[in-house]
């Protein structure tokens, strides 16, 4: 289990020291280097790399997501050994059919309880990702239509007289 765990753990550390910004840095200079009639290369770059920096919040949001689904289910495996092995003792103890009947039925009770529980907090671990890696881009869009009049050189449409 802890192998598992260990191992996810590394799997995400990897993955979350993945920055886009800074693999794309040399693509930002050879675009700023470019001179296009009526275009600002420099309010161009600049808005591409805060469109990348949005972009690589979102993808940590969601890779801390995706790491806190593996640690949520690391930690249900190791709760679904545990109550397994109390289980099968409980089972094992149950003396007449009757009472293993009985005991089944309070075990079948209990694990179904115990999944409508643990969907409804993967669902909220799951929400709350998805916010969180949505919430940067959606915070960057209304600022990236609002620099284009700057990239295209547009004039300001307040001062005209």
């Amino acid at each position: 289990m802890t192998d598992l765990s260990q191992q996810f753990g590394d799997w995400s550390k990897a993955i979350a020291s993945m920055d886009v910004t800074r693999s794309s840095e040399r693509m930002l200079d050879m675009i700023a280097a470019l001179r296009l009639p009526g275009v600002n290369m420099d309010a161009l770059v600049a808005s591409q790399r805060d469109n990348l920096e949005a972009l690589n919040a979102s993808n940590q949001a969601a890779l801390e997501g995706m790491k806190a689904i593996g640690e949520w289910q690391a930690k249900l495996l190791q709760e679904t050994m545990r109550e397994l092995t109390t289980a099968i003792g409980g089972l094992a103890q149950a003396g007449s059919p009757q009472q293993m009947v009985a005991t089944e039925t309070e075990l079948a009770k209990k694990a179904f309880a115990t999944a409508v529980g643990q969907m409804q907090e993967l669902t909220q671990i799951v929400i709350q990702a998805n916010q969180q890696a949505t919430a940067a881009i959606a915070r960057r869009i209304p600022e990236s239509l609002g620099e284009i009049k700057d990239v295209l050189k547009l004039p300001d449409p307040s001062a005209r007289s």
